[in-house]
């Protein structure tokens, strides 16, 4: 591989550690092991990573963590002005309603997660910001394709329809099927489809002026068999939706 080829490699092997819940950084064998390059190549990379401020190495553990210049450019990445308008809403409805909330947006098929607001409820695993997820895997991403017509969901899927999960619309015709309630109500449901044991209600919302268009989500543990959502998670996610379409001329919630 080229020397671009393996440097999106290591960083690549930040995500898959960042899904893992581990932020210990990564050592010279774990790029060595990963990426089965020689030790020579390996250290070369890694040295001049270091130089363009891609990567930054802790004194004391010799580890690797993500550099100044990746996460100036995330920064300004995950601060887009509908996002910085949503986050305090969400933030609170966290702490309200005690689920963690997500504000995401759609690139492509998939959605990034552009910010995470951890509730009062313990989640054994959390999506970081920054992370990629199939849109039609999640509530928050079929939130957000409920805004477009069927034509351009096919048009954006074509004939490359993939699902990994066995809870998710296993067909484009069944994902159809799935967004049409959504745009009728506003509101997206998912259960058990990226994480086992996790729920999720998810709204979008758009700034047109802008034209910016996020979505808003609230996870938390899956009721029981035959027992419904907890009571307020539902609301709050409507409340803050309306509250926030008011404020943006959101005319689809009106």
């Amino acid at each position: 591989m080229s020397t671009l080829e393996n440097a999106s490699a290591v960083l690549q092997l930040f995500s898959r550690q960042l899904s893992g819940q581990s932020n210990s950084g990564l050592s010279f064998s774990d790029v060595v092991e990963h990426l089965k390059l020689p030790k020579s190549t390996a250290s070369r990379l890694l040295m001049t990573m270091e130089s363009q401020g891609l990567l930054e190495r802790d004194p004391d553990s010799r580890s690797y963590h993500i550099g100044k210049l990746i996460l100036s450019v995330a920064s300004h990445y995950l601060s887009a002005p509908l996002v910085d308008i949503a986050s305090p809403f969400m933030a609170q409805l966290g702490q309200l309603t005690q689920c963690t909330g997500y504000i995401s947006m759609l690139t492509g098929r998939d959605i990034m997660v552009m910010r995470m607001f951890p509730g009062r409820t313990y989640l054994q695993v959390v999506t970081p910001a920054g992370s990629l997820l199939p849109a039609h895997e999640t509530a928050i991403g079929r939130a957000i394709l409920a805004r477009y017509t069927d034509e351009n969901v096919i048009l954006r899927f074509g004939t490359d329809y993939r699902v990994k999960s066995l809870n998710s619309p296993q067909t484009l015709e069944a994902l159809l099927a799935r967004l049409a309630p959504i745009r009728e109500s506003g509101v997206s449901h998912a259960c058990n489809e990226t994480l086992q044991g996790i729920s999720t209600l998810a709204t979008s919302i758009t700034n047109k002026h802008r034209n910016e268009l996020l979505g808003l989500c609230l996870s938390f543990p899956s009721p029981q068999e035959g027992q419904d959502i907890p009571a307020g998670i539902k609301e709050g996610l409507l409340a803050v939706t309306q509250q926030l379409a008011e404020k943006l001329g959101d005319e689809y919630w009106q």
